[in-house]
């Protein structure tokens, strides 16, 4: 997986490139097809990277310190045994602030059901406007 700015594709276009801790808002992935199993025929397909880049939970950023006092601790050894050490010691580790599963947001139904979409279009066209407007 690559994190690229959407200015990498089209240079010129955008104006000043997005700095790289704010590229979760602006940016995407390339990834490889074995990652994703409904892709069958194309080398790689782009996606939205997730708002977790820039707004992890607490059990993330808990994971996230335990992997760089970790990697601090190793600072000095030789890069495959300091790999070996971080993969033993972050390995089946859990964080006490762990999300439940049935909680993870991509979990939940998404902002408005089917009928509720539906009653909005209903009063945009009452209203007669051709867009936006909710």
């Amino acid at each position: 997986m690559a994190k690229i700015r959407p200015q990498t594709l089209v240079a010129g276009l955008a104006g000043k490139a997005t700095p790289m801790n704010n590229i979760g808002a602006k940016g995407f992935y390339i990834q490889s097809v074995g990652a994703r199993w409904w892709v069958k025929k194309s080398g790689a397909i782009l996606a939205n990277l997730p708002y977790t880049i820039e707004s992890p939970h607490k059990g993330q950023v808990d994971v996230r310190v335990k992997f760089g006092e970790i990697a601090h601790e190793t600072k000095g050894m030789p890069l495959a045994e300091r790999l070996r050490v971080i993969r033993e010691r972050m390995s089946g580790y859990k964080s006490p602030y762990a999300m439940n599963p049935e909680e993870y947001p991509s979990k939940k139904r998404g902002y408005h059901t089917l009928a509720q979409l539906k009653a909005m279009l209903g009063e945009t066209e009452a209203k007669g406007r051709t867009y936006g407007g909710f």
